[in-house]
């Protein structure tokens, strides 16, 4: 026996021994025993007495231990921040704390007079305090009796004013259940606000106008949208569980997602179908405790590369046609003038010479005069390409100066050098024997060319080598045409 178990029996035990005594010196003195019996009666009779005190005392001690642990159990179980209640083997209210009194406020009287079980969810039930069971009161009844005390799962019950609460039950080894209700209700709202959140973020993904790629670590797909779907042309489960190499070229398949981020970059990409697309990629790090992944935003410019790209030709053919003549196809005023300066300025710098050939077709007036118009257009565009054949160098450096006058500028090219490509014109537009009937020079047409030459000067105005030239081809026009005349100066 314990010590403590001793401690409690033994007023018990003394008592029982004390009537023991008693008992034996009754029997003594009825069998006539001795005078001092009696006194051994009184003297047992005042420690019966004594010892009958001494166990109400102790009897009223371990009361009062006992009540300062029923008034310390309840005092904790009502500090608890959940509620707990305690029912018998009949399902019947027999405890409960104050947390309880607080989730069900309008329930207090039926808490007060130990109500059954059933008749406190029939009351709640009444009041539509459980919004889940509104319009099948006795069907969500049924069910919640069935499962009273039998659910491995804890609860989670939707109550008045939006409360949600986790309810645990477990039944007693005599029969009786103990409930705990905690109050989950912030847990729930974050729940709810973050689904919220989430659907939003859903809906904003699936109805976004770019492509939008989830990514593992290692660059593999897991989830596309629509748009990303349409972008490519492929399947969501055609993408999903491929790397990055599958959709987009530049390399990317060397590349792990990391060294993808920072600023946007701009890859190329084939469409199922072959077709061509330019895009813009930007990459993402989610990283939680734990979830690693990327988001890739992908974004379409293909349509506006086409645009650029036809801007940038249309450009050009307007640069062209800015510079070029509409009807032979060679340079126009513009041109010359631009490059006139430019090959100036060049040729003072690097000491090179630059020449000129200023050329006129002769008694050209008296071509179309005979031939008309069209023909006259149609022997401009021949003289221009002759020229252009004798020039070489791309003939770049052909222009039309105007009606029937044209230009060739030489770069690098001294006097004699240029002597040679003007002879060279002569004899070519002799060669192709353009029928002229009109001219008083020969029955064919004919070229008179201006030749000068010089080294460029920075303080020297470019116009001066063009009016040399001119100056030579007024000499060639007065001394009978079809001929070149040289204006050479080189300083």
């Amino acid at each position: 026996m314990s010590r403590f178990a001793l401690a409690r029996s033994w007023p018990t035990l003394a008592f029982a021994l004390l009537l023991l005594g008693q008992a034996a010196a009754l029997a003594l003195s009825l069998g006539g025993g001795a005078g001092w019996l009696p006194w051994l009666l009184m003297g047992l009779l005042a420690l019966s007495g004594l010892l009958a005190l001494a166990a109400l005392a102790t009897l009223r001690r371990a009361r009062a231990k006992a009540e300062r642990a029923q008034r310390t159990l309840e005092e904790a179980i009502d500090a608890l921040p959940a509620s707990v209640e305690i029912y018998d083997e009949t399902d019947r209210l027999v405890a409960f704390n104050q947390r309880l009194v607080e989730i069900y406020p309008h329930m207090l009287r039926e808490f007060q007079r130990k109500a059954g079980f059933e008749d406190m969810v029939r009351a709640s039930l009444a009041r539509q305090g459980i919004p889940e069971a509104i319009g099948r009161e006795e069907e969500w009844l049924a069910e919640r009796k069935r499962e009273r005390g039998r659910q491995r799962a804890p609860l989670l019950q939707n109550v008045h004013d939006d409360i949600w609460l986790r309810v645990f039950e477990r039944r007693t080894p005599s029969g009786g259940i103990v409930g705990v209700r905690l109050d989950v209700s912030d847990l729930i709202h974050e729940q709810q606000r973050l689904a919220a959140s989430q659907a939003h973020l859903h809906a904003i993904i699936q109805s976004a106008m770019n492509g939008i790629l989830t990514l593992d670590a290692e660059g593999h797909v897991l989830e596309v949208n629509p748009s990303c779907e349409q972008l490519f042309g492929f399947s969501a489960a055609e993408l999903q569980g491929g790397h990055l190499s599958m959709l987009f070229g530049g390399g990317l398949s060397e590349l792990a997602p990391q060294s993808l981020l920072g600023q946007p970059r701009e890859v190329s990409a084939r469409h199922r179908s072959g077709e061509e697309l330019s895009l813009q990629l930007t990459m993402a790090e989610v990283r939680t405790a734990t979830t690693h992944l990327f988001v890739c935003i992908v974004t379409d410019f293909s349509e506006r590369k086409r645009q650029e790209l036809r801007l940038r030709r249309a450009n050009e053919l307007l640069a062209r046609q800015s510079t070029t003549d509409g009807l032979t196809g060679v340079g126009n005023r513009r041109l010359f003038d631009q490059a006139l300066q430019q090959e100036w300025l060049r040729s003072a710098r690097s000491g090179q010479p630059l020449a000129i050939l200023l050329v006129d077709i002769d008694h050209f007036k008296q071509y179309n005069d005979r031939y008309g118009h069209v023909a006259g257009d149609d022997a401009l565009r021949r003289v221009a390409t002759l020229l252009r054949s004798c020039v070489g160098r791309g003939g770049e450096s052909v222009c039309r100066y105007g009606g029937e006058e044209f230009v060739v500028l030489l770069v690098d090219t001294d006097l004699a050098g240029a002597q040679v490509v003007a002879q060279r014109c002569l004899d070519s537009l002799r060669l192709a024997a353009i029928e002229h009937l009109a001219s008083p020079v020969r029955p064919t047409l004919s070229l008179s060319i201006g030749v000068a030459a010089r080294l460029g000067q920075a303080q020297v105005a470019a116009q001066s080598l063009l009016e040399a030239a001119d100056a030579a081809l007024y000499k060639a026009k007065q001394s009978g045409r079809a001929k070149m005349v040289c204006e050479a100066r080189i300083a």
